[in-house]
């Protein structure tokens, strides 16, 4: 019996933690193949490269943690990966462990998401996987919960044009609730540009901020990771406002 054909990605490059992490997991459901950018690669959003060649290495790292690294971004290595590196289509992709939440508006500029969108829209189930976390992390949790998503889908299937946002709280595995079925909620990054000069006296702008979250429920992604639980969102990315086409269909452009 063949086994499950496993591709997995990331945003934070083939040498991040949470791509180990999620190798180790996968690895007791299939075979994994991994393809990942050869260095961070967060809020590049669905971006992809045509103006220059994508090189591909092979990597070795330790444990038997093996895979190919792409200079380009997430969305890129999905493409190449299926299109010219893999020999058959994968059954599933997985996208993660990402450092941080991918929640809220964050959906929209995370490479981690985008590589999960780009499998959907190559018709193949993805998953995104994301930690509440920026630190060197335990991910028993995010590892276990990448397991249990990931084998119901693979039983289960996905609808079409539709994959799974998954984050996971940066707690003790057995401090976590369970599990949340939560839409995108509303938090995003309150942006502060802090101005700065460099030694030759030219000014340069660093972007910070922090995390600004108006949900109070917690069928809300953020606010149910916050709350102790993991989020799982189904996205999709058709982007029409179906509810404002017959409004828009009675305006006069002429």
């Amino acid at each position: 019996m063949n086994k499950t054909r496993i591709l997995i990605t990331n945003d934070d490059g083939i040498y991040a933690p949470g791509i180990k992490a999620l190798w180790s997991a996968m690895s007791d459901l299939g075979d994994v193949t991994v393809v990942a950018p050869n260095r961070e690669q967060s809020a590049v959003g669905h971006a992809i490269t045509i103006s220059d060649p994508l090189r591909v290495d092979e990597i070795k790292r330790s444990n038997g943690f093996k895979g190919f690294s792409v200079d380009g971004t997430p969305s890129d290595c999905v493409k190449i990966a299926t299109q010219a590196l893999l020999t058959d289509k994968p059954d599933i992709i997985v996208s993660g462990i990402n450092h941080g939440s991918n929640t809220g508006m964050n959906i929209i500029y995370s490479g981690t998401v985008s590589a999960a969108t780009e499998g959907t829209m190559l018709n193949i189930p993805s998953v995104a996987i994301s930690l509440n976390s920026f630190d060197e992390s335990n991910f028993d949790g995010a590892k276990a919960a990448a397991k249990a998503v990931v084998a119901h889908v693979l039983e289960k299937g996905l609808p079409e044009k539709t994959f799974l946002n998954v984050n996971v709280p940066a707690i003790p595995e057995d401090e976590i609730k369970g599990f949340k079925i939560t839409q995108q909620g509303n938090a995003a990054f309150k942006d502060r540009f802090e101005k700065r000069e460099d030694p030759r006296g030219k000014v340069y702008y660093w972007m910070t901020g922090h995390m600004i979250d108006p949900d109070t429920e917690t069928h809300m992604d953020h606010y149910a990771v916050l709350d102790g639980y993991i989020s799982i969102t189904p996205i999709h990315y058709r982007l029409t406002n179906h509810e404002f086409l017959d409004e828009l269909s009675s305006w006069d452009f002429t």
